[in-house]
């Protein structure tokens, strides 16, 4: 079965209509604030958010929860064929954040259910030696039901989302592609003051793969 088929048809309506809109839309600026006056219809369509988190809850075919995705609460509700843009939705338990990181393409998120903490922040350089610090806060919100805010490419969107309230909460975001040609996103450790990159489970597999292989041809050369 085409997995298209699976996804409800209101959902697929706002999906194809975004797509239409923003495939005539030159550059980031103006289909962040399109998504930005778009996503919230969306978040406050409660019929179909409690529709799409009771399919999850139930182990329906769809959304599938077992497809590879960065984050372990993350679920992916579309992709659009063209690569334009994807839909994703984020679970979060009670104090649950994903680590500090960055992107490659602009987004919109907001809170479907709860209240979702936003935490930006910005890369400092040494004034003395222009070597850079680690990301240092910059700003602080939390968004309501039906509530967004915006996410840019690289180090202008370093942020991290979750939950400091007690109860479950629920996170859509909508994101362009990939403007950097990466394959992973960067990763910032505060604790320690480390920086990695992180990828999607099938992109790790495939690097570790690659990896695997230069064993066998060094093994070749020892014979």
């Amino acid at each position: 079965m085409d997995k298209s088929s699976r996804i409800p048809a209101d959902l697929l309506s706002y999906c194809t209509g975004w797509a239409e809109r923003l495939r005539m839309m030159p550059g980031n600026e103006l289909r962040i604030r399109y998504m930005v006056s778009e996503l919230p219809r969306l978040l406050r369509d409660r019929v179909l958010m409690k529709n799409i988190l009771s399919a999850i809850a139930a182990g329906a075919l769809y959304p599938d929860p077992r497809s590879a995705t960065m984050f372990p609460g993350e679920v992916v509700l579309y992709r659009d064929p063209e690569r334009l843009f994807s839909l994703r939705l984020y679970l979060w338990g009670p104090g649950e954040y994903n680590p500090v990181h960055d992107h490659n393409s602009w987004g919109v998120i907001g809170a479907a259910a709860g209240k979702l903490e936003v935490v930006e922040y910005r890369l400092e350089d040494s004034a003395s030696t222009a070597e850079a610090k680690g990301p240092t806060e910059k700003a602080r919100r939390v968004l309501l039901p039906g509530q967004v805010c915006t996410i840019l490419p690289l180090n202008e969107g370093i942020h991290r989302t979750g939950n400091s309230t007690e109860e479950t909460i629920a996170q859509v975001g909508i994101y362009g592609g990939s403007q950097t040609g990466r394959r992973h996103i960067t990763v910032y450790d505060l604790e320690s003051g480390t920086v990695g990159a992180l990828y999607a489970p099938s992109e790790r597999k495939k690097n570790l793969a690659g990896e695997a292989l230069q064993w066998d041809e060094k093994s070749g050369d020892e014979h």
